[in-house]
């Protein structure tokens, strides 16, 4: 009690010590700006700036490692600023980057956000990122002191992350729903002190009120790796029996990169470092409820939060019965070091979670498809294969019938060309079914056609009408094709084409089909009215190793490269059409921007870096490594002019020559694993690039181009490499606007590897 009381008379006396300042001389704002200092860790400080009439204040909390900033003021806009601000000295290139995960609604124009000032005074020069209640982003800055503010807009809203990088003189503006995949939102180059002051900034844009914004994790000049992935989503249980849980879930994203999963069972771990996104829980008890849930880590250690829990209640009774025995074990194909093995599915009285393949008695591999490539075999080989299906309870059948079959001859050539389709009306775009099946789309015809069993089906899968449109001698009409990851039990397969609008214009949109036994109907259509015209429309649709949906678009004759104006643009969507909350501008499908007609997408194996291609304008045809809301030039530049503040220039581009290119994918199999194969219009051949590494960036050499095929197969449109390792390409010569009618094929090149 007699501590209790000291401690009572001394704030007593520290009060009547702070009434009395005043009259010993001490201004009451100095009072003021002590107490608020104390609110913020060093090494920030806090200060009105501008002389508002409410006086702002700031706080920070270390557990969450968030600040709360409230501030009043006219605006931070014009010739003169109002507003609260938290800030640290700066000196040299770096960035600052925050999440304004709250902000109140004083006015349809208070503004929150990250700034770059040279002096704290109101009319100083500044670069800022702020967001608006009602308005979304603006990217600010005043490039004269005392002279008038600019900004670029777009329209967002938070919780969403902000960042202002500075490199020497220029400085870039970005935004990002995750703080992972990063949109540019402007830049700017301004000439400033070496010392300037960086921190986060509120104005109420009302003199009388309060506006109040939280700022998570800021950080200035953060080096490493300092983020943790997303939490996994979409957890969910695909088969479940009465010891066993089959899980998957929706990978996480990462700055640098996700290491591994760490799986909970009722909040205990259970399964650390798990690298694919799904996982089999066995050994659980009979007619029991659990709990699992997920987490992401990086090779730094960070560790994501928590998945969504997931409640699964595994079945009363004990599974004792074996599937049934595979039939119909065939081989449709063979190399000198490969067999492409297939067969009829098994049934089960729960269902078949697997099967085992063999290779005379021993196991060679596991698959829960219908088929398997078989590799590693020794050439003009005789070979004895079986197969049995497996259960989540580990009930396994009895072997299929034994097949026998005998490796092809070494070959010199590591793939042998062999046309499986002809008479073909220009063939655009190639996908393959678990099942072998292979489909492609014809351009002009509006056909989605199907090989199955090495054999093209007479009747189309489908033939578009109304709205479909083409002209011909155009490059529009039916365009891209994949396949749904999940195409076995969904059978949906996604399509781009060309047609009328209502009003007569030309225009592209991608649909969604669903399959049932080689014939298609429209199921949804997931965009529409993305720009179009007789030539430059883009039109290559493929699925990440995110699951994402991304497809091209063209900008033929439009100089408009802005947000709002969907030509010439790379874009990614949910496969349900609807647009992913991590992509670079918030609820834009768009993913990059400033292209002229890219028409290739390709992944690359162990990266995951996408790559497309792009024809270009007189010749200057361009390699570029896509990354998330950054700008490729178009219409302002192209080739080897493209050196150029906040846009991103090709990693290699035909200089004196054309190529025309379009499809492309990665070899992953075979002498040339990691190559990628670019498929050339006007320059009639594949060019085989090979991928270099410099300062963590991918490079292409022009030393480092070989040229395949050239004027054999004359125009060629697509590659794609199947899960046997075959190479299949498709070429384009009937009914192209360039081309001199020849039947078009369908080449399949067959490893000899």
């Amino acid at each position: 009690m007699i501590i209790r009381n000291k401690r009572m008379a001394l704030s007593l006396c520290f009060c009547m010590l702070l009434a009395l300042l005043p009259a010993l001389g001490f201004a009451e704002a100095k009072v003021e700006v002590e107490a608020m200092a104390a609110a913020v860790p060093n090494p920030w400080k806090q200060q009105n700036i501008g002389s508002p009439a409410l006086a702002g204040s700031a706080s920070y909390d270390a557990e969450l490692d968030q600040f709360t900033v409230s501030g009043a003021g006219t605006d931070i806009w014009g010739k003169s600023d109002q507003f609260h601000y938290v800030y640290q000295p700066w000196t040299g290139d770096g960035a600052i980057i925050a999440l304004i995960s709250s902000q109140t609604h004083s006015h349809d124009f208070a503004k929150a956000g990250i700034m770059i000032r040279e002096s704290l005074n109101a009319n100083s020069k500044h670069v800022d990122l702020l967001v608006t209640p009602s308005n979304g982003f603006t990217f600010q800055y005043r490039t004269e002191t005392g002279g008038t503010s600019q900004s670029v807009k777009i329209a967002s809203t938070s919780p969403a992350w902000v960042k202002l990088e500075r490199k020497g003189d220029v400085i870039k503006g970005y935004v990002s729903n995750n703080g992972l995949n990063w949109g540019d939102l402007g830049n700017l180059t301004l000439k400033m002190k070496a010392t300037l002051y960086v921190g986060v900034a509120v104005t109420s844009h009302n003199a009388s009120s309060l506006s109040t914004a939280t700022f998570d994790k800021v950080k200035v000049n953060a080096t490493g790796d300092v983020f943790p992935p997303t939490e996994p989503t979409n957890l969910q249980a695909n088969l479940v029996t009465d010891t066993t849980v089959k899980l998957s879930w929706t990978a996480s994203l990462d700055d640098i990169g996700v290491k591994g999963y760490d799986l909970y069972k009722n909040n205990v771990l259970v399964k650390a470092n798990v690298q694919d996104t799904t996982y089999t829980f066995t050994g659980l008890t009979p007619d029991t409820t659990y709990q699992f849930t997920v987490k992401a880590k990086d090779a730094a250690g960070n560790i994501s939060n928590f998945s969504s829990p997931l409640t699964v209640n595994t079945t009363n009774q004990t599974d004792t019965q074996a599937p049934t025995a595979p039939t119909g074990l065939v081989s449709p194909s063979k190399t000198s070091s490969s067999v492409q093995l297939s067969w009829t599915a098994s049934t089960d009285n729960v269902s078949v979670y697997a099967y085992d393949v063999y290779v005379n008695g021993t196991i060679a591999g596991s698959t829960p498809a219908t088929s398997f490539h078989v590799t590693g075999l020794t050439a003009n080989t005789s070979y004895s294969f079986t197969v049995k299906a497996r259960d989540l309870a580990g009930n396994i059948s009895t072997a299929s019938k034994s097949l026998s079959v005998k490796t092809s001859p070494t070959s010199a050539d590591p793939y042998t060309p062999q046309v499986v389709a002809n008479n073909l009306e220009t063939p655009w775009a190639v996908d393959f079914a678990p099942d072998g099946r292979i489909f492609f789309t014809e351009r002009n015809s509006g056909k989605v056609r199907v090989l199955v069993n090495g054999k093209l089906q007479a009747t189309p899968v489908i033939t578009l009408g109304s709205p479909f449109y083409y002209m011909p001698k155009s490059e529009g009409g039916l365009l891209g094709l994949v396949l749904d990851p999940q195409f076995s039990t969904n059978h949906y397969m996604y399509i781009y084409h060309t047609y009328k609008t209502s009003d007569n214009k030309v225009a592209n949109q991608v649909v969604r089909l669903k399959e049932n036994n080689n014939i298609a109907t429209v199921d949804k259509v997931l965009i529409t009215n993305l720009p179009g015209a007789v030539y430059h429309n883009g039109g290559r649709l493929k699925i990440g190793p995110d699951n994402k949906l991304y497809f091209a678009n063209g900008n033929y004759g439009n100089k408009d490269d802005t947000l709002t104006y969907l030509g010439g643009k790379i874009f990614r969507l949910n496969l349900d059409g609807t647009i992913p909350s991590d992509n670079p501008f918030a609820s834009s499908p768009i993913y990059s921007r400033g292209h002229r007609n890219p028409q290739g997408l390709a992944w690359q194996p162990g990266t995951n870096r996408l790559f497309s291609s792009e024809h270009g304008e007189s010749s200057k045809d361009e390699i570029n490594y896509i990354q998330p809301g950054h700008h490729y030039g178009w219409p302002k530049f192209e080739g080897g002019n493209q050196q150029q503040p906040g846009i991103t220039p090709p990693l290699i581009y035909a200089s004196g020559t054309t190529w025309a290119p379009s499809g492309m994918t990665f070899v992953t199999k075979g002498p040339w694993a990691g190559n990628l194969l670019v498929t050339n219009l006007k320059g009639k051949q594949i060019i085989r690039m090979l991928i270099g590494e410099q300062n963590g960036q991918p490079t292409i050499k022009s030393s480092d181009l070989t040229y395949l095929f050239v004027n054999k197969y004359g125009r060629i449109r697509d590659i794609v490499e199947a899960p046997d390792g075959s190479l299949y390409v498709a070429t384009s010569n009937n009914g192209d606007k360039n081309g001199d009618g020849t039947p078009d094929k369908l080449i399949r090149l067959v490893p000899n590897f």
